[in-house]
């Protein structure tokens, strides 16, 4: 009967198991930093995308607020000139002049920034990103800024315009303005631009002072709004120009 013997195995000494578990602890280990350093770098190369954005972002809403300025200036002396208008309208054989009343009208001033980039990293968790707590203390500073008090300025601002219609629609007879709404849909000019279309007037209908008096009020009333807009909106641009400030400067320093 044949007789199998096991094959002798030769037993390791501790010195070739302490070798064994040192490469192993240092493969382990250094594919740790390397799937960190993998993150670090995706991580970093997310930021200077979402910085970048951010910065194309906050350059539109300064043109905005820019443009939205130019309006309130443009607008003050005409709010001015409708509340004399009103104010004294048997002066003005009660008519309420289109030249002054029209581009009122017309003009659309409110701007509220949308904040697309920093929507994203707030809904995202991705704040986390922003190394630079200056800038994310910032960032977080102006969407507090836009969500708070510049939205309930221009809340006030659209309710305010939103009150001389109302007046117009119950005080005077808008028939020219019908008229000229279909011209202006017909024109194509105006059709993309209401700046461009046509002036009109409308009889008032009324010759009660108190209901005047109220009718004329409400220019008052945008007036004052818009210069609380005003003030908010230089703000915001001071914020925004800050924030592209310190942006340029922590990429510049990379």
């Amino acid at each position: 009967m044949e007789i199998h013997h096991h094959p002798h195995l030769e037993r390791k000494n501790f010195k070739e198991y302490f070798l064994e578990f040192i490469m192993i602890f240092l493969a382990v280990t250094l594919g740790f930093f390397a799937e960190s350093l993998r993150e670090f770098i995706s991580d970093k190369g997310k930021e200077r995308e979402y910085l970048s954005s951010m910065i194309n972002d906050l350059a539109y809403d300064t043109v905005q607020y820019n443009e939205a300025l130019k309006k309130i200036n443009y607008i003050r002396p005409l709010l001015d000139s409708s509340f004399l208008n009103i104010h004294d309208a048997a002066r003005f054989n009660y008519v309420l002049l289109g030249k002054w009343n029209t581009p009122v009208n017309e003009t659309r001033l409110s701007y509220l920034p949308t904040m697309p980039t920093i929507q994203q990293l707030t809904n995202s968790g991705n704040l986390r990103l922003i190394d630079s707590k200056l800038i994310l203390n910032k960032i977080l500073a102006y969407q507090a800024f836009i969500q708070g008090q510049m939205k309930g300025e221009t809340e006030s601002i659209r309710a305010a315009s939103e009150k001389i219609y109302a007046f117009e629609d119950d005080l005077c007879n808008e028939a020219a303005f019908n008229d000229q709404t279909d011209n202006n849909m017909q024109d194509k000019a105006a059709q993309y631009d209401m700046s461009n279309g046509a002036v009109y007037d409308m009889r008032i209908v009324v010759k009660d002072s108190v209901t005047l008096n109220r009718f004329a009020n409400s220019f008052t009333n945008y007036k004052s709004r818009n210069w609380g807009y005003y003030t908010v909106i230089n703000e915001a641009k001071k914020m925004a120009a800050e924030l592209i400030g310190e942006i340029n400067q922590e990429n510049g320093s990379k």
